[in-house]
């Protein structure tokens, strides 16, 4: 594959999700790193099926904009505020890409997914995901920078990156290290 500059065409965000898919004989399950409008990228899979159109069906949550809400609610936040929908679609492999030649990676791979078929219903939801977890991801980066200039601050960080999915007491240097890592894949170049 040939590296250069390039502008990705849809938004993408981190989406730390189980998926099923079909290889036309077996469901089977993989995990995933992020979504976009246009697809999934899934890890630590030994093959992809090869065949043109895989059916993917997994959940998508859909998080309130957190910087909208007051330390408390933030504090008391159940993932019943979540709401959470099923998507199916169909996707094609695009892109392999071998993780590592340690023995314990060596036969793993990560998968780019391209959606071949998908209904505009889900389509939206997913857009709808990237976008709210983008805001929240840019609330919770501000957070981090932010982190010693407050005690709410600091409080309001820990609870933000645990209801995003991070280890709520990691160390501040980790968690600004993931944080940004993250949220330098938001970004559309």
């Amino acid at each position: 594959m040939i590296k250069g500059n390039y502008q990705r065409r849809y938004l993408r965000a981190p989406y730390k999700e189980e998926i099923l898919y079909s290889d036309g004989e077996n469901v089977l399950k993989a995990s995933t790193i992020n979504i976009s409008e246009d697809g999934i990228l899934i890890d630590h899979l030994p093959s992809f099926p090869s065949q043109d159109d895989v059916p993917l069906i997994f959940p998508l949550r859909i998080y309130p904009v957190l910087k909208n809400l007051s330390l408390y609610q933030l504090q008391t936040f159940s993932s019943d505020l979540i709401t959470t929908s099923i998507v199916q679609a169909k996707a094609r492999m695009v892109r392999r890409e071998q993780l590592s030649q340690d023995l314990e990676n060596i036969f793993k791979s990560r998968f780019g997914l391209h959606f071949v078929s998908i209904t505009n219903e889900h389509k939206n939801m997913i857009e709808t995901y990237v976008s709210t977890f983008s805001v929240n991801m840019i609330y919770l980066q501000t957070l981090v920078d932010s982190f010693n200039s407050d005690e709410e601050t600091r409080l309001r960080t820990r609870v933000v990156a645990n209801i995003l999915g991070y280890r709520a007491h990691e160390k501040i240097a980790k968690l600004r290290l993931e944080v940004s890592n993250d949220y330098n894949g938001l970004q559309w170049l």
